[in-house]
């Protein structure tokens, strides 16, 4: 498994859960109705945090041969979830 898959496991897995799965519904599209400024904030801090880890992961599985391995389900909700608060993952996962 590359370092991308893995980083994008933990957080997707974390975020289907209580506090955050209030936030995105059956379908794993989010929404924000009912989120406070706070919520909002901190899960925009998590996202950020996450993108730094995944360029440098990315920059690891290139250099180790192991580019994409990803796959596109497990980073759907990733970008979800990054769209929703503002953050751009072009530079990770492109378009």
């Amino acid at each position: 498994m590359c370092v991308v898959s893995m980083i994008g496991d933990h957080f997707s897995g974390k975020w289907r859960q209580e506090p955050y799965n209030q936030f995105i519904t059956t379908t794993n599209v989010p929404f924000t109705p009912f989120a406070t400024k706070e919520e909002f904030e901190a899960l925009k801090k998590e996202v950020l945090e996450m993108k730094a880890l995944l360029i440098k992961a990315k920059e690891y599985d290139e250099k180790n041969n192991e580019p994409n391995c990803e796959m596109e389900d497990k980073v759907k909700l990733l970008k979800q979830v990054a769209d929703m608060v503002g953050v751009d993952l072009k530079e990770i996962f492109g378009k």
